[in-house]
């Protein structure tokens, strides 16, 4: 609230600019799409202070909108709120506009009558600007409430001494934190109004100026009467409506309405006008006698006296000697408007009458044309009288034709009856338009004879789909014929004399793009010694119109059964080219799953893809389930799956296999100690040997060197049992074979089919590899220098002499209990296309420890590679110049002599590391 006492154009723009802003405030939050910076409201804007904060309960408006937060420079949200309450800003930002538009009145009337402004200005509070010397006096007046800015009646010390009114202190110390506030009441004071309340009297009173003379005619006991902000009446239904209202909860009518005026009618006129439907009424009913809608009208003009609103007033009697008044003519209008109802509400019974009996309201208004003038029921006149006039038409109809006579239905004739609103002479001519538009229709169908449309149209009632099915009847029966027999349809013969039924034929089953597709499937059936069907060539010609081409597409050779077969008959794997029939293709695989492993699943042909490369592999068993899936059978396909599974399960670094059966499981212990899940035995996880108490608290290599020196059976085995438990182990799996490497390197295990070298355990490729400047595409390993496929070639003496010149000791003599003829050491053998586990059998010789002079290598290798030991400085120049080929060393010679030559040779070759998966245990 400002201060001028007269309101000038300053005064208009103080108070029409602060509301404006709080008003755009309000839409800004209101609108979907708000601000950047909608969440806070900055004090020090110069424009801001010199509106918004320059007005009385500017900050109260904006506390109302959500900006309670407040901050050193301003207000703003809380933190924890994210989206306003849109329904309140509504309800604010409305009150708002409301006092703007009062406003905007109020400024407009006393700029016209500014003599009327001195009502206003002793409710105005007048600013008294003070010294800056003296300190600033506070009215004693209770404060406006802090929420709403309404009159406060309580106070709380708890919340920096903030006036509440009733309501809003119910609503804000009802959360939990300010349960427990203590509220002082407030003493109310006599005191003046305050701006907001001057204001809404002075809207108020704003409707009485008088419309001749605008002058406000306010006495001092109307100025005593002054409203406030306190529940307001209606001026129209007297309710009392809350403070916040807008518009009245009973009549809606808005706060400032004014009441309804009192119009004042003839008693002898008691006619009222309905506000929807016009009708003039002749009786004091609450409702429109023709509409049954209520007379409720805001003006009141159009009520019946006996409705309306009368003043207390005393009626003037009628003086003596006054001639009394003629009573009114009859009005041909209302005489008019009676007979309209009373016909109308008879036609409306009818139809409900008609509705019940299953009568459409088309038939009863053309039944009441025929017999409008008598007391019969339009209903019965329809069951008795109808049939008897739609014939009568139809003959009138057949009269009127100049040609044959016309054959016509009852159905058509009520139909035309209908759309000529009972009208017989029209119904007649509507007949014989529509039958000339149907029999149009059906020539245009190809139907020519106009004898059998004249009589499929009267037997289908006038229907033109009805006279078709009819019509269309003798010409398909020979198709029905045909297709309800018992016989098979005939084959397409491409030497049939009728080509275009061929073709015609093929395009209705086959679904060819164009005749000329027809005409090439025709031809290429009729090539001599054809071995494919009538659905392959069809196939093919779908594909292209290149005849060389579709034939290249029907003659494909299998390489498995040498039959021939189209290419669509052909199945083709992603990892290569080649192609088999379906047939081949599904017998191959079923074996492969029932009875080989899964790395067996390769093509039938090239064995394409190499197993040993993992990531082609996965690639390739991805795709391949998609091929089996429509290729196998159900228990075949699961088996295939169940194998896929086990297969990924290899690869976890905790699958172990049981040393003592086949199976494989997940260890989720940390434990040396394991117990397979099928076998129920027990082995140590790390060395996978089985299991036995002295293991307990000892390390695998403490248990061995116990086992050499402590156990019989071990000892009596010698070095055939040192060979055994340092067997081979897959470096894929890690199932371990208790056999030695044998006399051939390569290695395939019987888990995985992994393929590997058993002396360094690097893979075999059988074909070209992933090494750099290796051109090699047939079977073949990368081979260290200090791998048994190297040494098994040196003999035993120059082995000896090795490890003699690291200090290594070795064994010559065999124990005293092992002295056997034959070599015992256990070797997986190939024998009839199986891999079986053997003896050696080989002849033993004296010092060789009790082992052949193979297994003696084997043995001496072992410790060749525990101990790490190089053999190139036992190599002669011709193996140094070999190992620095095939390590790709330079050997580019300059001046130097042969000695100093392989010198730099040795030197260069001892360079490169030796081979990284050597087993090397000890």
């Amino acid at each position: 609230h400002v201060n001028p006492v007269h309101p000038s154009p300053t005064c208009e723009q103080s108070l029409k600019i602060p509301l404006s802003i709080l008003e755009k405030y309000g839409c800004n939050l209101a609108s979907p799409t708000r601000p950047k910076y909608w969440r806070s409201v900055k004090h020090n804007n110069p424009v801001f202070r010199t509106t918004v904060d320059a007005v009385k309960g500017g900050r109260t408006v904006l506390y109302l909108y959500g900006y309670t937060n407040q901050q050193i420079d301003g207000l703003s949200f809380p933190d924890e709120v994210t989206e306003p309450d849109i329904e309140k800003v509504a309800a604010v930002t409305l009150e708002v506009m409301i006092l703007r538009t009062e406003v905007d009145m109020i400024i407009k009337v006393c700029n016209r009558l500014s003599d009327s402004c001195k009502y206003l200005s002793p409710f105005i509070p007048q600013s008294e600007e003070q010294p800056a010397d003296q300190p600033q006096v506070l009215s004693s007046s209770p404060k406006p409430c802090n929420l709403c800015g309404g009159p406060s009646s309580l106070v709380c010390p708890s919340c920096d001494s903030q006036s509440f009114c009733d309501a809003c202190d119910d609503l804000f110390h009802r959360h939990p934190a300010r349960a427990t506030h203590k509220r002082d009441k407030i003493q109310k004071s006599k005191q003046g109004m305050s701006n907001i309340d001057a204001l809404l009297l002075y809207v108020h009173y704003l409707w009485c100026f008088c419309d001749t003379c605008s002058v406000l005619d306010l006495c001092p006991e109307t100025m005593s009467q002054l409203p406030s902000l306190a529940p307001w009446e209606c001026a129209h239904c007297t309710t009392v409506n809350e403070m916040r209202a807008v518009l009245c909860t009973t009549c809606e009518r808005p706060r400032l309405a004014t009441a309804a005026s009192i119009v004042q009618e003839t008693p002898a006129s008691p006619n009222w006008t309905c506000q929807f439907c016009t009708y003039v009424n002749t009786k004091p009913t609450a409702v429109c006698e023709m509409c049954n809608l209520s007379c409720k009208d805001s003006a009141g003009v159009s009520l019946p006296q006996s409705l309306q609103q009368t003043p207390t007033t005393t009626k003037d009697p009628q003086q003596p000697g006054m001639k009394p008044q003629p009573k009114p003519r009859v009005n041909p209008e209302l005489k008019r408007q009676k007979l309209m109802k009373e016909e109308g509400l008879s036609l409306i019974n009818h139809i409900r009458e008609a509705e019940k009996r299953g009568v459409s309201p088309e038939e009863v208004y053309a039944a009441l044309c025929m017999c409008g003038g008598s007391n019969v029921n339009p209903c019965d006149w329809l069951m008795s009288e109808l049939p008897h006039l739609l014939d009568e038409i139809c003959a009138m109809a057949q009269i009127s034709t100049t040609g044959e006579g016309v054959k016509l239905s009852r159905a058509e004739a009520k139909l035309a009856w209908l759309a000529a609103g009972g009208d017989t002479e029209r119904a007649v001519k509507q007949l014989l338009r529509d039958r000339q538009v149907k029999m149009r229709e059906l020539h245009s169908l190809g139907f020519r004879d106009v004898a059998q449309c004249e009589e499929a149209l009267r037997q289908s009632g006038g229907e033109v789909k009805g006279a078709l099915s009819l019509l269309q009847r003798p010409l398909l029966e020979p198709f029905h014929q045909r297709i309800w027999a018992n016989q098979p349809e005939p084959p397409i013969d491409p030497k049939h004399p009728d080509k275009q039924r061929m073709c015609r034929r093929l395009l209705a089953l086959y679904d060819l793009p164009s005749w000329g597709r027809c005409e090439l499937v025709l031809s290429l059936l009729q090539d001599p010694g054809i071995t494919y069907t009538l659905e392959d060539v069809v196939q093919a010609v779908k594909e292209s119109h290149d005849k060389d081409f579709i034939r290249r597409l029907l003659n494909n050779e299998c390489p498995c059964c040498l039959s021939i077969f189209p290419r669509s008959k052909m199945q083709s794997l992603t990892s290569c080219q080649c192609s088999v029939c379906h047939e081949c293709f599904g017998q191959h695989f079923t074996v492969a799953v029932r009875d080989k492993h899964i790395r067996d699943m390769v093509c039938p042909v090239c064995s394409e893809p190499d197993i040993n490369d993992q990531e082609q592999l996965d690639s390739y068993f991805s795709t391949l389930d998609i091929q089996l899936r429509d290729c196998l059978e159900h228990d075949v396909y699961d088996l295939f799956h169940k194998k896929l599974t086990e297969h990924a399960l290899m690869k976890d670094p905790k699958f172990l296999w049981c040393c003592h059966c086949t199976s494989g499981f997940i260890n989720d212990g940390d434990h040396l100690k394991v117990t397979c899940p099928s076998c129920r035995k027990s082995f140590c996880a790390q060395c996978k040997k089985p299991w036995e108490p002295q293991h307990q608290d000892l390390s695998c290599e403490q248990f061995q060197q116990w086992k050499r020196e402590n156990d019989p059976e071990y000892q009596r085995q010698g070095l055939a049992g040192y060979l055994r438990d340092n067997g081979i182990t897959c470096p894929h799996c890690r199932f371990q074979y208790a056999l030695t490497k044998g006399g051939c390197m390569h290695f395939t295990c019987s888990q995985c089919r992994y393929q590997f070298c058993s002396g360094c355990n690097n893979p075999y490729h059988k074909t070209a590899c992933k090494t750099p400047q290796c051109n090699y595409t047939g079977l073949h390993a990368h081979h260290p220098r200090d791998c048994l496929f190297y040494l098994r070639d040196w003999e035993p003496a120059r082995l000896q002499a090795l490890l003699q010149k690291s200090g290594v000791e070795f064994n010559t003599d065999p124990s005293n209990e092992t002295q056997t003829a034959n070599c015992g050491v256990m070797e997986q053998k190939d024998e009839g296309g199986l891999q079986i586990d053997s003896p050696c059998g080989l002849e033993t010789r004296p010092g060789q420890a009790g082992l052949c002079e193979k297994h003696y290598r084997e043995y001496l290798v072992s410790l060749i590679n525990a101990h790490s030991l190089d053999p190139a400085p036992l190599y002669d120049a011709q193996e140094v110049t070999r190992a620095c080929e095939r390590y790709q060393v330079d050997t580019q010679r300059g001046d130097e002599d042969d000695n100093a030559y392989y010198t730099k040779l040795l030197k260069k070759l001892m360079e490169v590391p030796l081979g990284e998966k050597v087993p090397r245990n000890k």
